[in-house]
Formats: C-alpha cells, structure tokens, sequence
C-alpha cells in the first residue's frame, strides 16, 4: 500500500477537482436548464415561448368513483388531445360561493376550471381558510336581491311535495337518464321531508313572494314573523349573510395577511333595454383570467383557443346523441320554467318592501363599486351607504380582467342599483307613501 502525506493528498485531491469540475459544470448547466424549462411546483410557459412542446400544464384527472385525484404534467398538446381527460383545478387556493339562484349552475356547467365549491349555504370553515389561507381567491355571484328571492321561492313552490302531489317523491329511474330527482325533472319528481316549508309558502302566503314580502313591510304587524319565515326558505341566504367574515368588523379583524387576496363578482344581470345577459363571456372572461395568473396571458390565450377546439369536436361528436335533448334539461333548475310556465311577479308595494328588507344586499353591491376619488368614479345613490368596516377587498370586486370585462362588471352592478333606486331612498317616505304617489 502506498501511503501518502496530507501535503500529497491535498494536491491529489486538487489536480482531480481540475479535471473533473468541466464536466461538473457541464451535467449541472444541463440539469439546471431542465429545471428551468419545467418547473414541477409552479408549472408555466417559457418566457414567450414559441414551441408548444416547451409548454408544461398540471393535469388533473378526477375518479368520481373511488373519489381521487391523480396530477401529472402534460404538453398543451396532450391536454387537449380528443380523448384527454386532463382538467385545470385550482381547488387549492380558490373557492366558488355558489348563492342560490343566481346563475350558479350556469358557472358549474361553463367554468371549465375546477375550483373549491361551497352550496347551499355558507360554511364557516371555508371562511376560515379564507381568512388565513390557503384560500385566497373568491369566485361570487350576484343577481338583484329582489330577483333572487323571487326565484327562490317560485323555486322551492315547483319542487316540494304539496299533499295532493302526484309526482314521485324523491329520485326515480328515468330511461335513458339515469337516477334523477326534482332538482333537473321538477315536473316528474318532488322533495319531500320539506313539509314545514311548503305549507308556509302555500297556506301562509298563499304560494305568493309577494304576500311574504308585504309582509315585511315597515309598518306590518306582521313583520316580526315574516322575517323569520324569510329565513326558512331554501336559497333565501341574504348576499351578507354570506360574506359575513368580509363585513363584520369582529369577523374582519381576524384575517391575516395570507388570507383572502382577490375577490371575484359574477354579476347576473339584464341590462334595461337588453334582450340578454353577459353572463356567458364574463365566465369565459373568468376562465381565461385564472388561467392567465398562473401560466401568462399568452399561455392562457393560447389554451383558451385550444380548449375552444377541444370542445368543438366534442360538441361535434356528440351531436347526433343531443337531438332529442328535451326541455326539461334545457330549462335546468330554472323556476320559470317549471312553476305553472309562468313568473310570479311582485306587487309594487311587494317590492318596495322587500328592497328595504333587503337593504344591506344593496349597500353591499354598492361597496362592490369601489368609488371615491382613487378610481374616479362617483355611484352614490341618494340615501344608500356603502357598508362601513368592510375588508378592502370588496370595493375590488370587479377589478379584475381587462377593462372591458371590469367596465361590464360595475355597469352590471349598476343597472341593479338604479333598478330599485327609489325605493332604496328612505327620505322619500314609506312604501305606502310612494305607492300612493306614483
């Protein structure tokens, strides 16, 4: 053996990092460049990447049945190849509040994005997450509170059982359908164990939202009832009731800096003079907006074209299966389609009380237009105050998108404000006062 001194070794050992460091360097320049190009825990494209095959998405593919989640790593390419089953989910930071009766079931059926879902009401320890992570992003839809209770209980009239219903109580196997109950077939199947309910809407205000909401006029003897009715009937949860832990100074204080950082409204709203809804392209517009936070907005731009091929086949594909699609499905957890084919509407007096009633919906909305001299706009309505304390995240409701989209979204927000702007105004005197004027 030959035995060297530590003089020997030392020089042994640096002739042998001499020849060795190139080929050190060369291995890890190579690794670290991989590294670059596909980043596992933040997956993104290349800076301006023209090369598709650079680009690197999380796909996420979801078992229904033994519920669980598989994420692999996939080109654009694969992703949206004709027979891919890949997804977007953002589940992980952002959460859709689903408010009954506003267009939630058109976001489910649109959003091809999969997000944290809360419905039918509220639950406090989603809140919680929101209010020290990990979930930042809120995704809300908002309809004119008037409107949405209206619905609501044209709703819960179509699908409880009443005592002389013929329909099948509960699910049922339809042909060709599967299992379905009353919420998709409300003319072949009704909910029961609702009795309570239905007898309220039915005896006590006689299956009208406008005896419930005379009721709740100022000066009704039956006010202290009524309100508690209010509350009993399915998807009548207020849009404050809701966002509580955003309004509630007590609530509000307890958000941490890692908590909530971006509020997004979905307004449902049909303009005066309007024959349609933007809803449709304001969720298209949302797609595209999540997409472009976390991958770019020229990555986004281009899966946005992808997906939209994507789904052209598909639609193509299915084509000759949908002809026969019926009614009942294209009218989907619509209240106006099922409750006698016709809308139930509000007296006048109905609907001033009712607005009053629900007052803080409204100054809500109005929080949700920012305002005052940083965004330079001014939609003050007389004697309607933005609510006080709320979290600074609410006035950015519709600051997100591009300009058109945040344009829609506050004009949207708008024409709901103006809808029932003189009734909102207390100064002008009781409902009784400018009914009888008018």
């Amino acid at each position: 053996m030959i035995m060297m001194g530590s003089r020997q070794q030392f020089f042994l050992c640096g002739w042998l990092t001499i020849l060795l460091l190139p080929l050190l360097l060369n291995n890890f320049s190579s690794l670290f460049k991989l590294i670059l190009d596909i980043d596992i825990d933040h997956p993104s494209f290349l800076d301006h990447a023209a090369n598709n095959d650079k680009v690197i998405l999380e796909c996420t593919i979801r078992d229904w049945k033994t519920k669980t989640t598989n994420v692999t790593y996939v080109t654009p390419g694969e992703f949206y190849a004709e027979d891919s089953k890949c997804g977007h989910s953002f589940r992980e930071d952002t959460a859709f509040f689903h408010v009954g009766k506003g267009g939630g079931g058109t976001i489910k059926k649109h959003l091809e994005i999969g997000v944290s879902w809360v419905h039918p009401r509220p639950e406090p320890l989603i809140n919680e997450q929101f209010q020290n992570g990990p979930l930042r992003t809120l995704i809300f839809n908002v309809r004119d509170p008037v409107d949405r209770f209206v619905s609501a209980f044209n709703w819960r009239m179509a699908i409880l059982c009443h005592p002389d219903d013929e329909r099948h109580r509960g699910y049922m196997k339809l042909k060709g359908k599967g299992t379905v109950g009353a919420r998709r077939f409300p003319n072949l199947c009704c909910i029961g164990g609702s009795e309570e309910e239905e007898t309220m809407l039915r005896e006590t205000y006689q299956s009208s939202p406008s005896v419930l909401a005379e009721a709740l006029c100022h000066d009704s003897s039956l006010r202290p009832n009524a309100e508690q009715d209010f509350t009993k009937v399915g998807h009548a949860t207020t849009l404050t009731e809701w966002l509580d832990f955003l309004i509630d100074p007590r609530l509000v204080k307890n958000i941490k800096d890692d908590g909530i950082q971006q509020f997004i409204v979905l307004p449902l709203e049909k303009r005066s003079g309007a024959n349609v809804t933007l809803f449709e392209q304001q969720i298209e517009n949302l797609g595209h907006h999540l997409l472009s936070t976390r991958y770019g907005m020229d990555a986004s731009k281009k899966m946005m074209r992808l997906a939209q091929e994507h789904k052209l086949k598909l639609e193509e594909t299915r084509r000759g299966k949908m002809k026969d699609k019926s009614k009942d499905e294209t009218h989907l957890h619509s209240s106006a389609a099922f409750f006698n084919s016709t809308k139930s509407t509000l007296t006048k007096l109905g609907e001033c009380c009712l607005t009053r009633f629900l007052s803080d919906d409204y100054r809500l909305i109005q929080s949700m237009l920012g305002g005052g001299e940083t965004s330079k706009i001014d939609f003050a309505i007389a004697g309607l105050d933005p609510l006080d304390d709320a979290h600074p995240v609410i006035q950015k409701a519709c600051s997100w998108g591009d300009e058109q989209q945040q344009q829609s979204c506050r004009g949207d927000l708008m024409s709901v404000l103006m809808r029932r702007a003189k009734y909102l105004d207390e100064s002008k005197g009781s409902c009784s006062a400018i009914i009888n004027a008018e």
